[in-house]
């Protein structure tokens, strides 16, 4: 197997871009720029598809750092899995909080259900408790029979870290 199929980011980001791609879409009629001309929206869709690859793949190596191994997926302990989890939906909540009330990057619009206690919406909450654990759970069933062949790379994430 080529070396590329071995690294779990590779698939990561991949099957990440695809599912953020579709959820953006989807969850734009909760925004105001549903109303906005289609290379806008073009624009939005990618641009916070891009965002949420970048948290997704920041987040899975945060995990790993933690529990020093690079391939916390094929050994997924709850407590690697529910981190993984926190820390993508912390970074979501702050970054919708600062887009939204602060910086003004984006807009609710009138169908967008608020967390009040969060005063952050909905779709993107839901988005990373969704999207971000069925992409571990998947690329760590496309890993777990190819197994033996990891078992020949180191683990660390030491200078053996980067592939």
């Amino acid at each position: 197997m080529h070396r590329c199929y071995r690294m779990p980011e590779i698939s990561i980001c991949f099957l990440s871009f695809f599912l953020n791609f579709f959820w953006e879409v989807l969850q734009t009629f909760f925004y105001t720029m549903k109303d906005a001309p289609f290379h806008i929206m073009l624009y939005g869709w990618v641009h916070c598809t891009l965002g949420d690859v970048i948290l997704t793949i920041v987040s899975f190596w945060l995990v790993g750092i933690i529990s020093r191994d690079r391939r916390w997926l094929l050994n997924l302990s709850p407590l690697n899995f529910i981190g993984f989890i926190m820390i993508g939906l912390v970074a979501t909540v702050i970054s919708e909080r600062v887009n939204v009330h602060f910086l003004k990057s984006w807009s609710y619009n009138q169908l967008m259900f608020i967390i009040p206690w969060l005063k952050v919406g909905l779709t993107p909450f839901l988005q990373w408790v969704m999207i971000p654990p069925a992409i571990i759970l998947s690329v760590r069933h496309h890993l777990l029979p190819r197994r033996k062949e990891f078992s020949k790379e180191p683990r660390s994430l030491g200078k053996a870290y980067l592939p």
